[in-house]
């Protein structure tokens, strides 16, 4: 039996997999100072870390974050145990406690295993900020235990190393039935368990894929040595830390934020409540974390957008295409690609090979032009997508719809002859950027980074540029390229946590016109590789969802009713018959409503009208209508208006009217539910 004595009252709710996107309702309570079996931990351990069971043998690991640590030695579990002189031992300092199981598979390469797993601690002592470290040998973990002459050399390699990292080392002895004591912190980041396959990583390093994560641009990204200034819209420059915010309060956030570099969420964003009360996205705890699923509202909503995006692409003159979803590692152009893009890939295996999932449009584009046949008489050439898209974002940093690892995004590539014509459609391209910006109705930042021989060469554009912006943005001015692009432009969001996103973006990419032989014919007849931009107009609809639903949270702090944008919110019109009998004539006006382009429902339930006025409110419908015998009588409705907070007698074809006036650039969506409140299902809604 293994004593175990929890010393405060816990909850476990699991916040970290909230962030996550791994919700889960099992709770566990640990109540005040008192022993419990091994086993009956354990079995609690199961649910409340999701301990998962694999055929591989993989060494595991429990990581708790812990105001102070102690143990006893009681007596030997093994004849091999670990000789000791020190039985007990007893901290009060903060301290990182590592329960490690080594399984077979690690006794392949110690060495190795030793490394990956140091590396492990490594990253989460940082991340919380630890240098007092426990290692405890804990078999129970396991599934299938190496023997005990390799668990305990594997331990005291990771001690060593541990201590060459200069991190404070104390490894709790092998062999041995202990009883210990630990007092874990509250922060999300404070529980969390670990599983190396030295198997995997293996496959991997002979693929030369290791993770699905080539890191040569990500690392070179944070090793970049940057300058970061304000530039204002009169070419004025100062150093951010020097520049007076005052009347700039979220610019001063968005850029402590960008030079601070932490991703990492250490609470749900106020999104998230939103988004499930709404019944727009939730978790799927079926899926990956950072995967979701979008019921009927949802996916109206991100319908709406997607054809409002495309709409504009098309009005700007793009080629609308669709390109595969997965692609192959090993291709030339795109291994050479990967190793410029900081990103992290999921894998995806196939046969005896891996492919990554696509993180933009650019790998299905880029393939495809450098197969057509290109004329300088039609350049620039604009290629469009809606892109489902895929990045395998640490999990420390997945916050909702802020981080996401699966995510939709509008993507256009725009080809052009050279920099001269990249510069002029970058000019083109802010105006629907800044277009759609304003017609999410959010606040929102601008910045703007530079490799230094670009901004020093083109100094009358970028004057030109923060002149149509029309405010004070970032600018940020990087030595190195470490990267592809030599200019990129951002539109970014801060939300209620004073966390940053960004939005939509405009990219001049110098690289991948050569790397995949895209070619154009020039006036002379001869092949030329051209300058690409890469644009996403909108930002993902993700991040979309994620920018509106912030902003609403910071209306409500400031008294104001929260809103979605009309021509997106999934009911921009709700019937409230009064009774049974109006239902009828509620349907007919529904008709008159669908054929406007306009999207309505019926509240058709046997509740009160105050109760379904109520309900309405609660889900933020921008037009509520009470029906009954005097409005049958007169032909006007009785319309509650969320903005205005009023109530008013207009005819129906007022209120289209009035919705058309604030709509009529979004092309029409049709809702994806059924019209009556009665036969559609509630999925995250309470209402």
């Amino acid at each position: 039996m293994c004593e175990i004595r929890m010393v405060k009252y816990r909850k476990v709710n699991m916040k970290q997999n909230v962030l996550d996107g791994k919700e889960t309702t099992e709770k566990v309570d640990l109540v005040n100072t008192y022993s419990i079996s091994f086993f009956e931990y354990y079995s609690n351990l199961k649910n409340t870390y999701l301990l998962i069971a694999s055929e591989v043998s993989k060494m595991r690991m429990l990581q708790i974050h812990s105001d102070g640590f102690s143990f006893e030695a009681k007596k030997k579990a093994i004849k091999s145990a670990e000789k000791i002189e020190q039985k007990k031992y007893l901290t009060k300092d903060s301290c990182l406690v590592n329960f490690i199981a080594a399984e077979t598979s690690d006794t392949h390469d110690i060495d190795r295993a030793a490394e990956l797993t140091t590396k492990m601690i490594e990253d989460a002592a940082k991340e919380v900020k630890e240098n007092h470290i426990i290692i405890y040998p804990w078999v129970h973990l396991s599934e299938k235990p190496s023997p005990p002459n390799a668990a305990l050399k594997l331990l005291k390699k990771i001690e060593k190393l541990l201590k060459e990292k200069e991190f404070d080392v104390f490894r709790v002895p092998f062999g041995w039935y202990k009883a210990f004591a630990i007092h874990c912190k509250g922060h999300p980041l404070a529980e969390r368990s670990k599983v190396l396959d030295l198997t995997e990583v293996a496959k991997s390093d002979d693929d030369d894929t290791t993770e699905g994560e080539d890191l040569t641009a990500l690392k070179a990204e944070q090793e970049a040595i940057s300058k970061f200034f304000i530039m204002e819209p009169d070419g004025k420059m100062t150093e951010f830390d020097k520049f007076d915010y005052t009347g700039y309060e979220e610019l001063r956030l968005y850029v402590n934020y960008e030079t601070a570099k932490d991703r990492t969420a250490h609470d749900p964003p106020a999104h998230i409540d939103l988004m499930k009360q709404l019944e727009l996205v939730d978790y799927e705890p079926g899926s990956d974390a950072g995967n979701f699923r979008w019921p009927s509202r949802g996916l109206t909503l991100k319908r709406a957008i997607e054809k409002r995006v495309t709409q504009e692409m098309v009005d700007y003159g793009a080629h609308v295409l669709q390109t595969p979803l997965i692609y192959d590692y090993q291709h030339p152009a795109l291994k050479s690609y990967m190793q410029r893009f900081p990103s992290r890939q999921y894998v995806v295996r196939s046969g005896n090979k891996d492919y990554f999932a696509r993180f933009s449009a650019c790998f299905g584009q880029f393939l495809l032009i450098s197969q057509a046949q290109v004329s300088y008489k039609q350049l620039p050439l604009k290629l469009f997508e809606i892109a489902p898209s895929y990045r395998r974002e640490q999990s420390g940093e997945l916050a909702g719809m802020r981080r996401p690892r699966a995510f939709t995004m509008p993507d256009i590539h725009e080809i052009v002859s050279d920099i001269e014509m990249a510069k002029e459609a970058v000019l083109n391209q802010l105006v629907f950027v800044e277009k759609l910006m304003t017609e999410l109705e959010i606040e929102y930042e601008v910045s703007f980074r530079f490799h230094k021989p670009f901004f020093e060469e083109n100094k009358e554009f970028i004057d030109s540029v923060i002149q149509k912006i029309g405010k004070p943005v970032m600018i940020e001015v990087f030595e190195q390229r470490y990267a592809y692009f030599v200019f990129k432009g951002e539109w970014n969001v801060v939300d209620d946590q004073d966390k940053a996103a960004c939005l939509g973006t405009i990219q001049i990419d110098v690289e991948n016109g050569e790397r995949f032989d895209i070619t154009y014919v020039d006036e002379e007849g001869e092949k030329k590789h051209p300058l690409i931009l890469h644009t996403s107009p909108s930002g993902s609809i993700e991040r979309i969802l994620y920018g509106v639903l912030e902003q609403a949270v910071k209306d409500m702090k400031k008294g104001k009713k929260p809103m979605l944008p009309v021509w997106m919110t999934p009911v921009q019109v709700r019937l409230v018959p009064v009774d049974e009998s109006m239902v009828d004539y509620c349907q007919e006006i529904g008709k008159e409503l669908d054929e406007a382009g306009i999207r309505y429902e019926i509240d058709d339930r046997d509740q009160t009208v105050g109760k379904k006025i109520r309900a309405a409110e609660k889900l933020w419908i921008p037009y509520t209508c009470v029906i009954g015998d005097r409005e049958k009588e007169s032909g006007k409705l009785s319309v509650r208006r969320r903005v205005e907070k009023d109530q008013v007698k207009i005819p129906l074809t007022e209120l289209k009217d009035m919705i058309h006036e604030i709509t009529s650039f979004a092309p029409n969506q049709r809702l994806l539910l059924p019209t009556l409140i009665s036969k559609q299902a509630i999925f995250s809604r309470t209402v």
